[in-house]
């Protein structure tokens, strides 16, 4: 690109002052970049000293004039357009020349580490600037190409990586482009037998044609051998189309079915769908069956209906610990039965204690469930109920605790309610008599407490 030296009569109107200069608008992303500098974004927001002071591009290899201003490379010598926007510079007669003038590998570096992103619509990578010109430009899926039909007269600009899809979505709009350069090239056919250089072209030809015409035992003028070179070409072009016809028509009657199976196969994608959420709900009903199951069996392995119970408290530290830190206060045990059709009975366990016995003792205490017979069962409940903590050790020094129902309690009524609220011996043990005899309450880290209930 080449800048024209302006006159100095003419610098004082044509350009404005370098501070009020702004840069000149770059081209569209299909601009023509070696003309000048690497075509830049507007949205991109670099600083303009790295854009030309001519071409308004980032600079492609920029020089450094003696007057300070950077351009891109450029063998002429001109003036210094930017000089010549300054009205300071131009005044005082010190415009420079692009005459000497040497490359600017510092800010060269710096333009090509500048973040930039891909141009073409619809890509989506961003990086320097540099692998932006040596790699991607040339592997960018979202370039523009040429049509391969562009020959014959197609002027789509197609991404490369939907050049085979517009061949097939576009094979009637190339025939169509293969016909009428066919009927173009024989309308030239026509007019080079009245051109001069067709005259050349049979005179070449002389020898082959006498010896064809001998060969058919006839004699034949030039235009007549002209006539069947052109037949052949003809039916040769005839045959291409036929080609690309039933080229065309086996493609689309593949499409139609692929089309079909395609549909089939969403269809049966969506009865599969639709069994599998079936079975899932099933899965789902199942494993709360077996939960249930589970729940039960585990009560009938524990469940006695004499009146007499035996709890087993398993990982007895770990549930101390959460019995003190407040996250567990209380345990429930197994149901149990005073008979096969009397109350439902369960126990209540405070490992730290609870309301007298808070922080201090172990608390006990019966609760009183609703049962499948409490319609004709005796109410309020008034059996007596003996508590004992079994000692592990052999001594049989048990822990005993008896009590006789208030029978002016709510908890011993009728329940209304899953359980009533619970009650029996808020001070059953104290927690320091546990520690001191750990070894012969608990063994294995399991205690085992003892629940009768009188006949």
């Amino acid at each position: 690109m080449s800048l024209i030296a302006l006159k100095q009569g003419d610098g004082l109107h044509s350009y404005k002052s370098q501070r009020e200069w702004k840069r000149p608008p770059c081209p569209a992303a299909g601009g023509n970049e070696e003309a000048g500098g690497y075509v830049a974004s507007a949205e991109w927001g670099h600083d303009l000293k790295y854009y030309c002071g001519k071409c308004g591009l980032l600079m492609r290899d920029p020089v450094q004039t003696e007057c300070g201003h950077r351009f891109c490379e450029r063998k002429e010598s001109v003036t210094c357009p930017s000089c010549l926007r300054d009205k300071e510079i131009f005044e005082n007669g010190s415009v420079g020349t692009l005459e000497k003038c040497f490359k600017d590998r510092a800010i060269a570096k710096e333009i090509l580490n500048l973040q930039v992103s891909c141009q073409n619509e619809g890509c989506v990578w961003s990086g320097p600037l540099r692998e932006l010109e040596a790699k991607h430009k040339a592997t960018c899926e979202q370039k523009l190409l040429k049509c391969p039909f562009s020959v014959i007269g197609c002027t789509e600009m197609i991404p490369s990586h939907r050049i085979n899809e517009h061949n097939q979505a576009c094979t009637q709009h190339h025939l169509v482009c293969v016909l009428q350069s066919f009927q173009e090239f024989m309308k030239e056919a026509d007019i080079s037998r009245e051109c001069p250089r067709s005259v050349e072209i049979i005179e070449k030809h002389k020898e082959k044609d006498t010896e064809s015409n001998e060969w058919r035992g006839g004699k034949q003028s030039q235009g007549g051998s002209a006539h069947e070179e052109l037949k052949v070409k003809v039916h040769t072009f005839e045959n291409i189309v036929t080609v690309l016809n039933r080229e065309v028509g086996d493609t689309l009657n593949t499409v139609l079915e692929q089309g079909k199976g395609l549909k089939n196969q969403e269809a049966e994608t969506a009865q599969l769908k639709s069994k599998i959420r079936q079975h899932e709900r099933s899965l789902c009903l199942k494993d709360l069956v077996i939960a249930d199951l589970q729940c039960r069996l585990e009560v009938l392995e524990h469940t006695t209906y004499d009146g007499t119970f035996v709890w087993a408290i398993s990982d007895l530290s770990r549930k101390m610990q959460e019995a003190i830190g407040g996250r567990v206060p209380s345990i429930l045990s197994p149901p149990f039965f005073t008979s096969h059709s009397g109350y439902m009975l369960c126990l209540r366990l405070y490992l730290n204690g609870d309301g007298v016995g808070a922080n201090t003792h172990l608390s006990l205490f019966l609760v009183i469930m609703k049962g499948k017979y409490d319609s004709i069962l005796e109410w309020p409940f008034s059996k007596k109920v003996t508590f004992k903590l079994l000692d592990q050790s052999g001594r049989h020094h048990e822990v005993v605790s008896a009590f006789k129902p208030d029978v002016n309690s709510a908890s011993f009524r009728k329940p209304v309610h899953s359980m009533n609220v619970a009650s029996g011996c808020p001070q059953f043990l104290p927690l320091a008599q546990l520690h001191a005899n750990r070894q012969a309450y608990v063994a294995d880290d399991v205690m085992f407490i003892k629940a009768v209930v009188d006949p």
